[in-house]
């Protein structure tokens, strides 16, 4: 089975794919539970949201 994001990534400029952001944080051990889970990571822990945003970019994300 060919990989669809592969073929993307040979045919089109420019390619936006979702990071899945609350899944990493989650797996970092951030409480998503709160309706406003984003800002409270953002005030509780941003250097969590850095060091993913970090990993991301070192994975290859633009």
């Amino acid at each position: 089975m060919e990989n669809p994001i592969a073929t993307l990534l040979e045919t089109q400029p420019i390619v936006v794919l979702d990071g899945a952001l609350a899944t990493e944080l989650e797996r970092r051990g951030c409480d998503l539970r709160d309706t406003l889970w984003s800002a409270k990571v953002l005030m509780e822990s941003p250097e969590i949201i850095r060091a993913v945003h970090a990993d991301y970019f070192s994975a290859g994300a633009d």
